[in-house]
């Protein structure tokens, strides 16, 4: 399951929840009919969904400002519980070089997706440097 498909199922599951409230979202795909038939796949079919809906709903906003805060505290944990090792962006030099160093990677392990293209990339370097 990619990630978009795991995001999808989420929101799918909270606007079971609302019980045909309306909503927008942020759309997490490129295409709008690809975020749709995710979401179809998941037994939702009433929702707005748009790009930079934050940038123009203040709702929508406020939604991404309270996932950011959640995600820095979920990081601080595993940073406790692991290493240091950034934000844990892709774009992160100190994320990257974490996923390069043999002991940090063994910490980091069971909180690094098992299929992403960051840690994909870093194997097929290290494999041309070996």
């Amino acid at each position: 399951m990619s990630l978009n498909d795991i995001e999808a199922m989420f929101i799918a599951d909270l606007i079971k929840k609302l019980d045909n409230a309306d909503v927008m979202i942020d759309m997490p795909d490129r295409y709008s009919w690809v975020f749709r038939n995710r979401m179809e796949k998941f037994g939702v079919k009433r929702f707005e969904a748009e790009h930079k809906a934050d940038e123009n709903y203040p709702i929508v906003a406020a939604a991404s400002i309270c996932a950011k805060v959640l995600r820095d505290e979920k990081i601080a944990k595993i940073r406790e519980a692991s290493v240091d090792f950034g934000s844990g962006y892709p774009s992160d030099h100190r994320t990257i070089s974490a996923l390069k160093d043999n002991e940090k990677i063994k910490l980091l392990q069971p909180f690094i997706r098992t299929r992403w293209k960051t840690l994909d990339r870093i194997k097929q370097r290290k494999l041309f440097e070996e």
